[in-house]
C-alpha cells in the first residue's frame, strides 16, 4: 500500500501571499482618520489649554461619539453636538458632557486611550480623551 502525499513546501508560496487577508490585516475596517465622511471644524482645547483648530474632525475615522451611558453604549452624531466637556474619572476613563445643539447636556464615561483626530494647516493631530479640556464645533 502506497500513500501519495502532497509535499507542504507547494503551500509555502500560496500561504505567505494569503496571510494578511487570513489574518485580518488586509483593511483597516473602512475608517478614514483623514477623509471621514463628514467635514467638522472644531476647537480643541488640551488639559493645558493650549487650542487647535482642525477641520474633518472625527474619533477613529467615525464622525460620532460612541460612550458608555450606565450599562449601555450612547452614539452621539457630530451632527447634534455644540460641545464636549472632559473631566478626568479614573485611570482608564474620563467623564465626558456633552452639550447638545438642542440645549440638553448629556454626561457620558470614554476611554482615556480613545483617539480624536483632526486635520490642521501643517499636518494631522492626533489626541486621547486623557488629555483633552474640551471640544468646541464651530460649524
Amino acid at each position: 500500500m502506497h500513500r501519495r502525499t502532497f509535499p507542504v513546501i507547494r503551500l509555502f508560496p500560496i500561504l505567505v501571499c494569503l496571510s494578511p487577508l487570513l489574518l485580518g490585516m488586509g483593511t483597516s475596517g473602512g475608517r478614514d482618520m483623514i477623509h471621514p465622511v463628514a467635514d467638522f471644524h472644531a476647537t480643541l482645547t488640551d488639559a493645558d489649554g493650549t487650542k487647535v483648530q482642525v477641520n474633518r474632525l472625527n474619533i477613529g475615522g467615525d464622525v460620532q461619539l460612541e460612550a458608555d451611558m450606565g450599562r449601555g453604549t450612547l452614539r452621539i452624531a457630530f451632527d447634534n453636538i455644540k460641545s464636549i466637556d472632559f473631566a478626568p474619572e479614573s485611570h482608564d476613563y474620563s467623564r465626558a458632557t456633552v452639550h447638545l445643539k438642542s440645549g440638553e447636556s448629556v454626561t457620558l464615561r470614554v476611554r482615556n486611550s480613545l483617539m480624536i483626530y483632526g486635520q490642521t494647516n501643517v499636518g494631522l493631530y492626533q489626541i486621547r480623551a486623557r488629555d483633552l479640556q474640551s471640544i468646541t464645533f464651530t460649524s
